[in-house]
């Protein structure tokens, strides 16, 4: 079942107007938790290499076993990805019959936004105006499933993995940035200890307000 988007961007009122800086807010997520883990994504040049989308799975999966409201999960969405949008003019070269259009139609089509502007246009969750986040609402099991439109009848849109995440009852908070190639969970300590003992993912403790560094990549 596809998340739904949340209009009332209140719910994260409790996250957004924290006084921490908006730069760990963004990476680490809010203080107070009881512990904290920094989970990377997988390397792509490893052998087992899994995409950032089967990691944050992994990690929600793991997470959804320690809140009261599995069922009911707040998942925020970075505005700035190019995938939501048309991102431009652009040739529909996936599709076998490109060439051809390219003779036909020389005015490259236009490939629609993965959402309506009832959604694209909604009230987004206002981190200090350095970051904006479209809200969505489902169950942990729906992570992922944005239920964005395709680019084409043949050609499938994938987004980028939330931002922020975070269950109804505020059990615990996964920050994954849009430049690091890491997360953060800061929940329980039970929580923590099991992402640090789940053999599939590269996991170590971590102290909030203390970010780690960006390589010259994420920081660019």
């Amino acid at each position: 079942m596809p998340l739904r988007h949340e209009p009332d961007v209140s719910h994260a009122d409790w996250f957004v107007r924290s006084e921490t800086d908006w730069r760990v807010l963004a990476t680490q997520g809010p203080p107070d938790f009881e512990a904290y883990a920094t989970v990377r994504f997988d390397d792509g040049e490893s052998a087992a290499y899994r995409s950032d989308d089967e990691v944050m799975a992994h990690v929600v999966g793991l997470a959804a076993a320690h809140t009261r409201t599995p069922d009911d999960v707040f998942f925020g969405l970075w505005d700035g990805w190019g995938e939501l949008t048309d991102a431009g003019r652009a040739y529909t070269t996936l599709r076998g019959n490109w060439l051809r259009d390219l003779w036909f139609r020389p005015t490259p089509p236009r490939i629609r936004p993965a959402f309506d502007d009832d959604v694209l246009e909604a009230p987004k969750v206002d981190l200090r105006g350095d970051r904006a986040y479209l809200l969505f609402r489902g169950p942990a099991a729906s992570v992922g499933d944005w239920g964005a439109r395709p680019y084409g009848t043949d050609v499938e849109r994938t987004l980028p993995p939330a931002s922020i995440t975070w269950p109804a009852d505020r059990a615990w908070f996964i920050a994954a940035d849009v430049d690091p190639s890491w997360m953060v969970v800061g929940g329980s300590q039970a929580l923590v200890d099991a992402i640090l003992a789940e053999p599939g993912l590269d996991a170590e403790p971590a102290d909030h307000g203390v970010v780690p560094t960006l390589t010259p990549e994420e920081d660019r």
